[in-house]
């Protein structure tokens, strides 16, 4: 009888956290594109030229990825957190920066030590490569960190 009651109680208050405004999972329409205000949170204010719809090379050689094709299916608290990866041409990561996205925009500030702690490493590197996850926000932290694991891996020479 305990079981059940603790099934039905654990059930609702799952279906109440899914009800709550703003809270439902989403999914990605379409790519998120690169701009100007983005490569400047990267720290450049280069031009940039499109490679394609998830690259783009600034003047410098430093090349932009968008983690949009690699992470898809990769969910925060409310749904998919795209960034962008930049990379100079000795392959290691010189930036991250969040795409624009459904979390709650309250806890998005948090994330900024998590997006600088790659900067230096390889993208070999950052396939394995796991940092703690930001308390309160640990369903953004982990996307944030599997997406930068994504796009590594797939964008690796």
């Amino acid at each position: 009888m305990v079981r059940t009651s603790l099934t039905i109680i654990s059930l609702f208050i799952g279906s109440w956290a899914l009800a709550l405004p703003g809270h439902a999972q989403k999914t990605a329409k379409s790519a998120p594109k690169l701009t100007a205000a983005i490569v400047k949170k990267l720290g450049y204010t280069d031009k940039f030229t499109k490679d394609n719809d998830a690259v783009w090379t600034l003047k410098n050689g430093v090349k932009i990825y968008s983690s949009y094709p690699y992470g898809q299916k990769i969910r925060g608290f409310v749904g998919p957190t795209p960034l962008f990866l930049a990379v100079d041409q000795q392959q290691k990561i010189v930036g991250l920066a969040l795409a624009p996205n459904e979390e709650t925009p309250e806890y998005l500030p948090l994330m900024k030590p998590l997006l600088k702690v790659w900067n230096g490493k390889t993208l070999k590197e950052a396939q394995t490569f796991t940092p703690d996850a930001i308390t309160g926000a640990t369903f953004t932290s982990k996307a944030i960190i599997e997406n930068v694991k994504a796009t590594a891996k797939a964008v690796s020479k």
